[in-house]
């Protein structure tokens, strides 16, 4: 059996049309997972008072964990929106309720400190994945009265957590204001209030 060379113009023809399949393909890129984002969100009425169970799973970018173990205290916050649902309008919205973290890394101490900025009370960790696991779990949080509500009417729920940006040192802001590594922020997690 004899194989015969392939004709210069045709091998030519062959690289070209193998070019252009790779061109049109793209090179392929694993999607990445952002920083923040929420696994599940719902509420329960407890003696007349909506309270919110959520969890939410952080990663810290390597620029904002170089920030916090050099000394710069970010915020994390929760902002939870309530709206009334309407069939042939925009949502009504009804309440916004925002909950603030600062977590502060002590060089000296090696401890890492939490301080819910709405209430004061701070509680510290000797190792950062369990600073992340207790910022990520939101038990019992009160979230809105139920007299507040029209009793005929369907509420939703929506919830995101995102890096403070305005708590940052001034020449952060500038660089949080242009890159998402320093401004993570999960998308909006919607749910039925009730």
């Amino acid at each position: 059996m004899i194989i015969a060379p392939l004709h210069p113009l045709r091998l030519t023809g062959l690289l070209l049309a193998g070019w252009l399949i790779a061109g049109f393909a793209g090179p392929v890129e694993a999607k990445e997972e952002p920083l923040f984002s929420v696994d599940f969100a719902r509420t329960q009425l407890v003696d007349g008072v909506y309270q919110l169970n959520a969890g939410i799973r952080y990663q810290l970018s390597p620029a904002l964990s170089d920030a916090l173990h050099n000394g710069v205290a970010l915020v994390f916050e929760v902002q939870v929106d309530v709206h009334r649902v309407r069939a042939w309008w925009l949502d009504a919205h009804v309440a916004t309720v925002v909950q603030r973290y600062r977590l502060e890394y002590h060089a000296l101490s090696r401890l890492y400190l939490v301080t819910h900025l709405n209430t004061g009370v701070q509680h510290s960790f000797f190792r950062f994945s369990s600073v992340l696991a207790f910022l990520g779990e939101l038990e019992a949080l009160p979230l809105m009265d139920a007299s507040l509500l029209n009793r005929e009417s369907q509420y939703d729920g929506r919830l995101r957590a995102r890096i403070a940006v305005d708590a940052l040192p001034l020449p952060l802001r500038v660089r949080a204001y242009l890159s998402p590594d320093w401004s993570p922020v999960s998308d909006w997690y919607t749910w039925s209030l009730r």
